[in-house]
């Protein structure tokens, strides 16, 4: 157990990280480990400094800082049980767990992720059900959700999402997920509710972008080409392209371009994707 003084160090940092200052957080975390003398204390803080990392976009740092801390709990704890109490020989091989889900999906290793994802929830369905990792449960039961859709699984994703309960800062990402699950089941009218929603409540660079060329697509099938237009300009409007396929966004535009009669528009939006295409070695 953490001294007064710990506790209340340990506790401002969880602030700043739910409070999204993440880099002050992460600065507080590692201070804090670095100062501890308990082994058992300084794993328990290293599992919110690698969330911090993942949640910065810092996969390597948090893939680094778990392994150390796999290490440092594999000393601790010989053999991991399960249990319904709080306990850091029984929570923290959970949290290291999930940790390497977390870790694994930021890396891309869908796969991977999923297996480690159902390895868990069998694993540990006591830990899973108190009160303390009821928010852990609840991003476990939706990442499952991302992860299938990611899989292109779609029908299991949609019905996982529908059950699942997103935590606040996740429902935007949910929003999209569960659209695109209606839109690759051809549902697209419920596909556009869901990405209008995702939009509503914020996203980010990659997801935004995705969200708006795939709603584009959406209005495109629902036979609202001003609205399909509006959604790939946004698009192309965007800083960041790196995850944009822009030929196939000049071609979307200029589809719905002659179907709204802008022939010119039309006519330059082929140019574009002309340009745009990889060019053939002699």
């Amino acid at each position: 157990m953490m001294n007064a003084t710990d506790a209340q160090r340990f506790r401002e940092a969880t602030r700043k990280y739910q409070g999204g200052n993440l880099s002050q957080a992460l600065q507080e975390f590692r201070e804090l480990a670095n100062n501890t003398n308990c082994p058992w204390n300084k794993a328990e803080i290293q599992t919110h400094e690698v969330i911090v990392l993942v949640e910065m976009g810092e996969t390597a740092a948090a893939r680094l800082c778990l392994d150390e801390l796999k290490r440092a709990v594999s000393l601790l704890i010989g053999s991991p049980s399960d249990g319904y109490e709080y306990d850091l020989e029984v929570s923290l091989p959970l949290m290291v767990r999930y940790l390497e889900i977390r870790v694994a999906y930021a890396e891309g290793k869908k796969c991977e992720a999923l297996r480690l994802l159902d390895e868990l929830v069998s694993s540990y369905p006591k830990q899973l059900s108190i009160a303390e990792f009821r928010e852990t449960s609840q991003q476990v039961h939706v990442l499952r959700g991302f992860l299938l859709a990611d899989l292109e699984r779609w029908d299991e994703a949609k019905a996982c999402l529908e059950s699942a309960s997103p935590p606040d800062k996740w429902r935007s990402a949910y929003c999209y997920y569960l659209g695109r699950c209606e839109f690759e089941l051809k549902k697209y009218r419920k596909a556009k509710e869901k990405f209008r929603e995702a939009i509503s409540l914020g996203l980010t660079s990659p997801l935004e972008n995705e969200v708006h060329y795939t709603l584009g697509i959406t209005e495109y099938y629902l036979s609202d080409m001003r609205a399909a237009k509006y959604q790939f300009e946004f698009c192309a409007k965007a800083a960041d392209k790196r995850d944009i396929d822009m030929a196939r966004l000049w071609e979307w535009l200029e589809a719905t371009s002659r179907a709204l009669g802008q022939l010119d528009e039309a006519e330059n939006y082929h140019k574009l994707m002309i340009d745009s295409l990889p060019k053939k070695v002699n």
